[in-house]
């Protein structure tokens, strides 16, 4: 077991079923890799992966089609096959850290805080009186 702050780009990390991806990353060798990345897209079907190096060759060849996706995604769920793939982006780079960044937004101050604020400045002044 490795902790997920211990884990840098270019690691390479092993993959098995019921395991939470703790990174982005692409896939270099598996069979049968299944994941669920519901929550970082919403859409419900298990997406196969196909390992980087087969993708690459079947661009050489020109038999790609959009069906290929090396491409494992922080925060998905791996549902079946086993395999290892290379660490591209960890942290807030990540995409699940893009999108917890992205939900993130500065807490302006109630119109009710700013009178208790206010309130508490002139106690303080009198308190000092």
């Amino acid at each position: 077991m490795v902790s997920i702050y211990d884990i840098l780009v270019g690691d390479v990390l092993h993959l098995e079923p019921g395991d939470a991806i703790p990174a982005d990353g692409v896939l270099v060798t598996g069979h049968g890799v299944k994941c669920d990345e519901s929550s970082a897209t919403g859409e419900s079907d298990a997406m196969k992966k196909t390992p980087g190096h087969e993708v690459w060759q079947q661009i050489v060849d020109g038999r790609a089609t959009k069906k290929l996706d090396p491409f494992l995604i922080s925060g998905s769920k791996v549902l079946e096959g086993v395999g290892t793939y290379l660490v591209t982006s960890v942290g807030p780079y990540s995409t699940y850290g893009r999108i917890l960044l992205s939900l993130q937004t500065p807490n302006d101050p109630t119109p009710l805080q700013v009178k208790l604020g206010k309130l508490a400045d002139w106690i303080g002044y009198l308190g000092t009186a």
